[in-house]
């Protein structure tokens, strides 16, 4: 993982890293103030994910605006860090530079040895 540094803790740092979603390894931006999880569909074509229809239209606005819809969500993507398996539901999103962004929702999904 990493992290940008600094002399002041920034609420707002920027922590990422490569990562494995469903077998194949990702580039994962870990937003603390997400309160969604998002995958390029670029990168869910190379997946096995079970695509499935949002029930409603999703809007993100972006912090410098940028609205995006999304209509869709990869259902119980197996996520692995450090070792440990989680699952999450990351709706489909053309998001820029990264291809995984984990909001908050995540990480109630530890799945059990």
């Amino acid at each position: 993982m990493e992290a940008e540094e600094g002399g002041d803790e920034d609420p707002h740092a920027v922590v990422s890293g490569t990562f494995i979603v469903n077998a194949v390894p990702v580039t994962i931006l870990f937003d603390a103030g997400a309160t969604h999880s998002f995958m390029n569909p670029a990168i869910a074509a190379h997946m096995t994910c079970d695509i499935k229809d949002l029930d409603v239209c999703l809007c993100v606005t972006t912090p410098i605006g940028s609205i995006y819809h999304s209509e869709l969500v990869a259902k119980n993507c197996m996520i692995i860090i450090q070792g440990k398996l989680f699952r999450g539901d990351l709706v489909l999103l053309r998001i820029r530079g990264y291809d995984v962004i984990l909001g908050m929702d995540w990480l109630t999904s530890t799945v059990q040895p």
